[in-house]
């Protein structure tokens, strides 16, 4: 069916081009026979217009759909070359004896060729049909030999070997035939293999991406979950931190007040340090590490400082091995190289329970190791290969919350394979401690010095009679805030949405020195679109800094539309660290020059 489909074109030709054929050698008859006996060319002209008959209804009807039905269109050219078969065996009866060699032989050869290559995919077709007409060819000349063998100018022996040269063709035919059949069905079997891999491929790759989809909408739904109950939860503990602060600050001399205090206040820590480790961890998958040099001895210093206090709470020491020289500079991302140091040494005060941590280094050839080695637990064989995973922890069975959620070595895994250059080893020894390195490439350029420690950027007396906007859809977060920024000294007006706003900008009052918003808002506009509104309402003053304090786990990166000036926080930090942001990005702006205090 797929020859029928693919050939019948040519069907229709081979078809069509015998009948011209025949008809053009009607000229030829004319030619040859024209001096002779009238009735003789006349019985010639009926042989030729039988034999056109015969073949023209066949042809004819391979123009219609019969044509891509194999079976049909076989039978067809059956009949087209039949008819002509006979008509040739016709017209040797009809011709003189003497002239029916040059007459007859060119066109038997001629239709013998035509069977060979109309049924090249049908050898046995073509065998038997070539056959029979063969057989009826040498039978005719029998029978015509006998008949004319006294006629003057006919050679039998002629005859008998124009019969064995056509046997010889039949046979010649019938190989080459075979062969194009064979050549015919593996091309077939060839397509029909592609065609069915091609679909099989496409098939695959359709599925694929069916499922690709289908994932990629999970992922974005589970996203979309994890933010929405990261912000969610992440509220009430911001408001828990608020008010401790707040509480702290009128009951100082309560001592019983204040121990119970220190123990909310721990517990939420705790809790909120579980989400910070999340939001590092997620963040991660779209950060762009920001190479340059660094103050080596600077980072080390900071991290032992920030970590030196919850040290010395557990009975432990911490120090930096002392070198006659300091460290050489690398070429690293700050907050990512901080970020894994800081995780090693967290990791090795939880898991230390007497004796101390050493943070060291040592230079081997063009990199920069240093070492984080404690005297804790140490790690069991069992459990090396799974200590960077997610969630896994050593010795926390009943998972406590203290020691966090088990993302602190899978942040550095993360980190390491964010870092050009950057990697990292340990060693451990059960029940002796471990020692965590992290290798980095050493910088030939110098480093800018400068520190991220809050303690060392603007005093939050920068904020002594600033006039900020505050906007939170928690009442209680809202109101901690504001005792928050009040504690510092600033003017703050608090709305829940740009409605709230809408009676404080209608006095044309004073223009805000910063605008603090949360980016989720309940209803209506986002924290986004009310600093844009906001913002245009004061737009003859300039472009107002805007602090968005948020509890969801949003890149900076979905801000990359909003207009400086503005920086993002995190609810999860605590009180000090959020204003002490808020005074370094006020003073910052100052410094360029953006100063809009006026008299209420």
């Amino acid at each position: 069916m797929d020859y029928a489909r693919r050939y019948a074109g040519q069907r229709r030709l081979a078809g069509a081009s015998l009948i011209l054929l025949w008809i053009l050698f009607v000229g030829r008859d004319w030619l040859l026979l024209n001096t002779l006996d009238p009735n003789i060319l006349l019985r010639v002209g009926h042989v030729r217009l039988a034999g056109a008959v015969g073949m023209a209804v066949p042809v004819w009807l391979m123009w219609g759909p019969r044509a891509f039905d194999e079976r049909r269109a076989v039978r067809l050219l059956c009949v087209v070359m039949l008819s002509c078969w006979f008509a040739q065996l016709g017209l040797m009866s009809v011709y003189p004896a003497n002239q029916a060699f040059d007459a007859i032989s060119p066109e038997l050869f001629i239709i013998t060729f035509l069977i060979f290559t109309s049924f090249r995919l049908r050898a046995i077709t073509a065998a038997w049909l070539v056959g029979l007409c063969v057989v009826t060819f040498r039978l005719t000349i029998y029978l015509w030999i006998r008949g004319n063998v006294s006629t003057p100018g006919f050679h039998s022996l002629s005859w008998v070997h124009r019969g064995n040269t056509v046997s010889l063709m039949y046979l010649a035919g019938i190989v080459v035939c075979i062969q194009f059949e064979r050549a015919a069905r593996r091309e077939f079997v060839f397509r029909r293999t592609l065609r069915a891999a091609k679909a099989r491929v496409e098939a695959a790759s359709l599925a694929v991406n069916q499922q690709n989809d289908r994932m990629r909408e999970i992922v974005r739904e589970k996203e979309r979950f994890f933010s929405s109950a990261y912000h969610d939860i992440q509220q009430p503990l911001a408001a828990i931190n608020l008010f401790i602060r707040s509480a702290r600050i009128k009951l100082e001399g309560e001592h019983a007040a204040s121990h119970d205090l220190d123990v909310v206040e721990e517990t939420a820590r705790d809790i909120l340090d579980m989400f910070k480790d999340i939001q590092d961890y997620s963040e991660l998958g779209s950060y762009i590490p920001h190479m340059a040099p660094l103050d080596t001895q600077a980072v080390l210093t900071e991290v032992y400082e920030q970590y030196l206090e919850p040290a010395r709470s557990r009975g432990i020491e911490l120090r930096i091995s002392g070198r006659r020289r300091r460290p050489p500079p690398i070429e690293s991302d700050r907050s990512l190289f901080k970020r894994v140091l800081s995780n090693f040494v967290s990791n090795a005060i939880k898991n230390t329970s007497t004796g101390g941590v050493v943070i060291g280094w040592v230079e081997i050839g063009e990199r920069l190791r240093i070492d984080v080695r404690d005297t804790g637990v140490g790690i069991s064989p069992a459990h090396r290969e799974a200590i960077f995973a997610e969630y896994y922890q050593i010795n926390n069975p009943g998972r406590d919350r203290s020691k966090g959620l088990g993302l602190g070595l899978s942040i550095v895994h993360r980190v390491i394979g964010i870092l050009p250059k950057h990697s990292m080893s340990f060693w451990s020894v059960e029940e002796r401690g471990s020692r965590f390195s992290l290798y980095a490439p050493i910088s030939k350029m110098t480093p800018v010095i400068e520190t991220d420690d809050p303690k060392s950027d603007a005093s939050t007396s920068v904020l002594q009679g600033k006039y900020v906007l505050l906007c939170d859809d928690e009442p209680t977060v809202l109101e901690g805030l504001r005792r928050l920024f009040l504690s510092a000294g600033a003017l703050v007006d608090t709305a829940e949405s740009m409605a709230g706003f809408d009676a404080i900008l209608a006095d044309d009052g004073r223009i805000p020195d910063i605008i603090v918003t949360d980016i989720r808002l309940r209803d209506g506009p986002t924290g986004i679109e009310v600093a844009e509104r906001i913002r245009q309402h004061f737009a003859w003053a300039g472009v107002l800094p805007v602090a968005f304090i948020t509890g969801e786990l949003v890149s900076p990166h979905a801000l990359r539309d909003f207009a400086e000036p503005f920086v993002l926080l995190r609810k999860s930090s605590a009180p000090e660290s959020t204003l002490a942001e808020v005074s370094r990005f006020v003073a910052a702006q100052q410094a360029a020059g953006f100063d809009h205090v006026r008299d209420p």
